[in-house]
């Protein structure tokens, strides 16, 4: 079988790694798989990118109407002129030799939504939501506003202050009942093959503008290391240069600037620790600057990690995986989190209870209740026989459900579902 993978980015953040990382598997389990994304971070072999593999097809036109496509889709967000190097996809080889096209995040401006019914006449389409975007006039995480569900209009949260924690970034007029209406149009009888990595998200899949989709499934994103907690915990710490009997609460996010993965809530939940020079905080995914008021603590920044190895062993080194993201889809953060057995304490929202269930994998604080937050952490940094359950609780879990090798299986079955259901 013949997959070609679409996504916004190559190997960074949340939607790219698990691309990447199916993208590796299903190779490892005699598939060929290609990647094809709009932005390109790493060069990871496999992977190439749109504008590169497109650039034949250009034409004059093409060059032309293309910048005036950009701004009409800045100032108007108007995409109709817009992506032109999108349009040429399923002209290249590339696209012609593929059996399956999975689509990942289609947003991230590269994409024109208009492709889908193209595709869909062409090929088999399975698409993996990764948040929100493709159900809503905007937003990729609705958080408390639902009108998703009937027609997105008079955006809350294109408004202040909510402007700052909306994604993709605000736009300056709000075009959210446009843009709903159109993905509406398009969906539209599409034999689409949808796949949801939680529960909470699959839920709303088959109550959106998706419902008339062919097929709905609930796959996890999985990851694949192999690590024994114990002795991995301490090489890490050494290697980290940080002492053995200390405790480490780890905190990682592709963007920390970001305000839905809660780092100023996680400020507000270390100002309720006590002063303890045992407690370390470890973070990865940028440059953090924490307030003088934070120097009773020892502060390690590890920075943007490109590295598989890299980031392991952040995780290996921590006691207390701290995660109080506001909205969330699944986390592949957290399945990281699990299979290292590193304890996971976060809000309960969106798709975070399908993985840390309370006092087994982690504590579950109540939704922005920082009080609550604190306590989660206080108790398992203190009970060092509840930490190793845990633990254990952990690894079992993500053994069970999250392993790398089970999501390819269970992709390779809707892949093989999709070419029947394309042929029929």
């Amino acid at each position: 079988m013949k997959v070609l993978h679409i996504n916004s980015v190559d190997n960074e953040g949340g939607a790219g790694r698990a691309m990447y990382r199916l993208h590796q598997e299903i190779e490892r389990q005699g598939h060929h798989s290609s990647c094809l994304v709009g932005n390109k971070v790493f060069p990871e072999e496999g992977i190439s990118y749109i504008e590169n593999i497109t650039r034949v097809f250009r034409t004059k036109i093409d060059n032309i109407v293309e910048p005036i496509g950009h701004r009409l889709k800045t100032y108007f967000n108007l995409d109709n002129l817009s992506y032109r190097d999108s349009l040429n996809i399923s002209k290249t080889s590339i696209f012609k030799q593929s059996d399956v096209i999975h689509l990942h995040n289609l947003h991230g401006d590269y994409f024109n939504i208009r492709l889908l019914k193209h595709f869909c006449n062409i090929k088999p389409v399975v698409w993996t939501l990764h948040d929100m975007w493709p159900v809503t006039g905007h937003c990729a995480f609705s958080y408390d506003c639902e009108r998703w569900q009937s027609g997105c209009y008079d955006c809350p949260l294109l408004k202040e202050p909510q402007r700052e924690i909306v994604e993709p970034p605000a736009t300056k007029e709000d075009y959210t009942k446009r843009l709903w209406n159109l993905k509406r149009s398009v969906y539209h009888d599409l034999p689409l093959h949808i796949v949801s990595p939680s529960k909470w998200l699959h839920g709303i899949a088959k109550e959106s503008i998706l419902q008339f989709s062919a097929t709905f499934h609930c796959i996890s994103n999985g990851v694949d290391w192999d690590i024994s907690k114990v002795d991995a915990m301490q090489l890490a710490k050494k290697e980290l240069k940080i002492p053995q009997d200390s405790k480490v609460i780890l905190f990682s996010a592709a963007n920390i600037n970001s305000k839905r993965k809660g780092f100023q809530e996680l400020l507000q939940c270390l100002e309720k620790l006590p002063e303890n020079k045992s407690i370390w905080l470890l973070t990865t995914g940028g440059v953090v600057n924490l307030p003088s008021k934070f120097n009773h603590f020892n502060i390690m920044h590890l920075g943007r990690i490109e590295k598989e190895e890299d980031l392991q062993r952040a995780f290996r080194a921590a006691d207390i995986f701290l995660f109080p993201t506001l909205a969330e889809t699944q986390g592949l953060v957290i399945v990281e989190a699990l299979i290292t057995g590193t304890p996971i304490v976060s809000f309960e929202v969106g798709g975070v209870p399908d993985m840390v269930h309370h006092m087994k994998t982690g504590y579950l604080a109540k939704y922005k209740d920082i009080e609550d937050l604190a306590k989660g952490v206080n108790i398992i940094l203190e009970d060092n026989e509840l930490r190793k359950k845990m633990c254990d609780s952990c690894k079992k879990l993500a053994k069970s459900r999250f392993s790398l090798s089970l999501q390819a299986k269970k992709y390779l079955e809707v892949y093989k579902g999709a070419i029947e259901f394309y042929n029929a």
